[in-house]
Formats: structure tokens, C-alpha cells, sequence
């Protein structure tokens, strides 16, 4: 009987404390968001905040708590200092949290298998996905005709810069007009272009008449800006 009552026992004080871990995760969390909400809004709206550690002060503090990040805009695995009023406008550090932040967003996904210089318009689907450690995909809306696969792809893919050729603005030994505008200045030149581009890319544009090469924006089929004289 007396075993049977320990057991009981230790099982109720565990069950306490992890009753208590889990508030205190709560707590941070709801202290993390409100944090996030405050100062960056767009992120919050698609962004969702995990506790991976606490430290031990912050597992036992009363709330209200607030979490202030320490760098930011957070991104992934970032850590966190939380804070317990002591006074109507008075906070003090008690430790601090280990979070993950992640983020999500819309991607676009392949429908099906493509292969390599393969057209990709009409071959993808919009999904919400957690996007956290994903760079550079390419905007769902931005796929259309002339955008290519880089490589042969497998359905399910989301696509990214590196997986997806955009349609070219220029082909290497293209005619460029260049636009500097600089105050009340406004020129334009033609030049050749040095390097394939998309809109949007920098390339390296060549204009013969005055011996210089510049860095070039483009801004269309043909048509960029200036950006630097290299």
C-alpha cells in the first residue's frame, strides 16, 4: 500500500509540473506574438512561434511576461530575453527562451514531373507551406509563359530562383537602352549586352560610343537602368 501511495504520489507531482511547463510555454508564446505583432505586423500574420528551451527562472516566473528578441526580424531557431513587470511601467529580465520562428507563405509547387527547358506554365499549383529555411522562392504569380525548369524536376518541387529559368529581357550581344536619371538628369544610352538577363537581373552592358561599361538593371525587353559604372 504504502509503494502503490509513493507511486500515486510521484505521479500527481509530475503531472504538476508538467502542467506548469506547458503554461509556461503558453505563456511565451502568447508574450512572443503579441512581441511580434508589435514590430513587424506583416510578419506576424505568417509567422508561428515554437518554444524550444526555457530557462529555468522563466519556466517558474508569473506572468504577465513580455519577450523582447534580441535581433530581428526573427527567423528560424533565434533567442529571446523575457521580462516580468515588477511595476505599472517597470520590467525586469528573469532569463530567457530559446524559440523557433517559423515562417509560411504561398510557393508554387509542381503538379507534375518536368524536365529540363521545360516549359512551366500550366505545371503548377499554389500551396501555403512553412517556407523557414526556404530562399528565394519564385512568387506563384510571377510563373507564366516563357519560364522554364533549370534542371529535370520531380512533382511536389517547390520552385526557387535556382530551379526555374525566368524568361530572358536580354540575350548576350543585345541592344540595351540605358536610362540614367540622377536629379535633373536624364539620359539614354545603347549599349550591348554582356550577359543573359531576366527582368529585374543585373547585367553587364557595354555602350561603344563613350567606352564604358555599366551595370545594368533591366527593366523590360531591352531596357534598363543604370546602376553603377564599372
Amino acid at each position: 500500500m504504502i509503494v502503490r501511495a509513493l507511486v500515486i504520489l510521484l505521479a500527481l507531482l509530475l503531472g504538476t509540473v508538467v502542467a506548469a511547463a506547458q503554461t509556461a510555454e503558453a505563456d511565451v508564446v502568447a508574450a512572443a506574438e503579441a512581441a511580434l505583432a508589435e514590430a513587424w505586423p506583416a510578419l506576424a500574420e505568417h509567422a508561428e512561434v515554437r518554444v524550444v528551451r526555457l530557462s529555468p527562472a522563466v519556466e517558474a516566473a508569473e506572468v504577465p511576461i513580455r519577450v523582447r528578441f534580441l535581433s530581428g526580424p526573427p527567423r528560424g531557431r533565434t533567442s529571446a530575453a523575457v521580462e516580468v513587470q515588477t511595476g505599472p511601467e517597470a520590467w525586469e529580465r528573469v532569463g530567457w527562451a530559446f524559440l523557433e520562428v517559423a515562417h509560411f507563405g504561398e510557393v508554387a509547387v509542381l503538379t507534375r514531373d518536368v524536365a529540363r527547358g521545360e516549359p512551366l506554365a500550366g505545371a503548377v499549383r499554389i500551396e501555403r507551406r512553412e517556407a523557414t529555411g526556404l530562399r528565394n522562392a519564385v512568387a506563384p504569380e510571377a510563373v507564366a509563359e516563357g519560364w522554364t525548369a533549370a534542371r529535370t524536376l520531380r512533382a511536389g518541387t517547390v520552385l526557387t530562383a535556382r530551379l526555374a529559368d525566368a524568361p530572358a529581357a536580354v540575350e548576350r550581344g543585345d541592344r540595351v537602352a540605358v536610362t540614367y536619371a540622377r536629379d535633373a538628369v536624364h539620359i539614354t544610352l545603347v549599349g550591348e549586352a554582356r550577359q543573359r538577363g531576366a527582368l529585374g537581373d543585373e547585367v553587364r552592358v557595354h555602350v561603344d560610343e563613350i567606352r564604358s561599361t555599366f551595370r545594368v538593371r533591366l527593366t523590360g525587353p531591352g531596357t534598363g537602368e543604370w546602376v553603377a559604372t564599372l
